[in-house]
């Protein structure tokens, strides 16, 4: 920039010489400088020319004074380049000793060293090392206000890479009060409120990722729908999941997942009644395999009630596997041998399943077929192996063994 700037001066001092020389040619002028005893008389012309060619000359030795001095400072520049040069490329590698060396070297030098300090950051933090990496965030540059906000990025980034939640909580909230459109802000405090199990206020950002288009309708429902099974499960008595499940909008409270992670909620702090109202009216809104089995479930309470309800559900879905494993579980639950072997046959025959299979061979180790139950359970095994079940004879399966209770 300088030397552009000096050429186009040179160019107009020349081109302006070009132009007055025809009008000095005419009339060169008179110059009379008087000072003490020396007398100077020239013409203007003369005179231009002279002070040109003293200013250039003064210029020259300047250049030359600073030579050395500039030289220097390019040759350590060269090399601090070279050495973040190399420091980025282990970086890249992950070698983090070696990276760290080499962007520590590259920082030494005079200039701007905000992206260099970050880098080694990156690298000590890559050796665990949280103490130099404090060291080269406080060191980075961060007078203006985007660096000072790039170094807290940096900053909120490793912490939340390192699982340091509590840590990069205030950090991300105060970069979110400075810029709330930032995505990557909005990701990594979106990521630490999930972790920390702060849900209403994930709840409360979803509408700045929707705006900062982070998520499209898709991926925004789906995290609506994590928040809420997230919330669920982190109900430690009933009480706290009744209030959660209240709490909820009505278009959550239908959705299967949603209502399935309550049900387990339910099972696990063995309140499994508050559950049964909840699957049926979803069941009766839209039919869904998973909540038939967790209806089904024997160990859910009151098996009688939800043996009678399933049986009325066979009438309008007579060919689903899943309704006739759960019927099955039902019946084996209330010793109805025969039925809970007729349904869970059924179940295999229209979907082999590895749930299934271990239900039956469940059945039949208790009424003492232990053959044909150890081939079950080896079916269960093959089935989450990706391999074909072993066929079973489908007469003797049916059939109670004459000792059965």
């Amino acid at each position: 920039m300088r030397r552009a700037v000096l050429l186009f001066v040179v160019l107009a001092l020349l081109l302006l010489t070009a132009a007055a020389t025809p009008f000095f040619k005419s009339d060169p002028g008179h110059v009379l400088i008087n000072i003490g005893n020396w007398t100077v008389e020239t013409s203007v012309l003369v005179l231009a020319l002279a002070i040109a060619i003293v200013w250039l000359a003064a210029w020259f030795l300047l250049w030359l004074w600073k030579l050395p001095a500039e030289t220097a400072r390019r040759v350590r520049e060269k090399r601090a380049l070279a050495q973040l040069e190399k420091g980025l490329l282990a970086l890249t590698e992950g070698d983090w000793r070696g990276a760290e060396k080499a962007l520590e070297r590259s920082t030494s030098t005079h200039g701007k060293t905000t992206a260099r300090y970050l880098a080694a950051a990156q690298a000590a933090d890559g050796q665990d090392a949280s103490e130099r990496r404090d060291y080269y965030l406080e060191q980075a540059d961060s007078g203006s206000t985007r660096k000072k906000f790039l170094v807290e990025l940096t900053r909120a980034r490793m912490l939340v890479g390192n699982g340091a939640w509590n840590e990069a909580l205030p950090v991300l909230q105060s970069l979110f009060e400075r810029r709330r459109k930032h995505p990557q802000v909005l990701e990594l405090l979106a990521r630490c409120y999930r972790e920390l199990g702060q849900w209403d206020a994930l709840q409360s950002l979803l509408p700045a990722l929707s705006r900062a288009s982070i998520l499209n309708e898709d991926q925004l429902e789906e995290l609506k729908v994590n928040i809420a099974t997230d919330r669920l499960k982190s109900s430690d008595d009933a009480h706290a999941l009744e209030t959660n499940w209240k709490q909820l909008p009505k278009a959550l409270k239908k959705d299967p997942t949603v209502v399935r992670v309550f049900a387990e909620q339910a099972g696990v702090l063995e309140r499994a009644d508050m559950a049964e109202p909840v699957l049926r009216a979803s069941l009766k809104s839209e039919w869904n395999p998973a909540l038939v089995l967790r209806y089904g479930d024997p160990g859910a309470g009151n098996a009688t009630q939800r043996l009678k309800q399933c049986e009325k559900w066979l009438q309008q879905h007579p060919e689903d596997p899943s309704l006739h494993l759960a019927l099955g579980r039902l019946c084996a639950a209330g010793e109805i041998w025969g039925k809970a072997r007729e349904h869970m046959v059924k179940s295999l025959e229209l979907s082999p399943s590895s749930g299934g299979y271990d239900s039956l061979g469940q059945l039949l180790d208790r009424q003492g077929d232990l053959a044909m139950a150890a081939t079950c359970y080896r079916n269960a095994l093959r089935l989450n192996q990706g391999k074909e079940p072993i066929p079973l004879p489908g007469d003797h399966v049916r059939l109670a063994p004459p000792d059965s209770p």
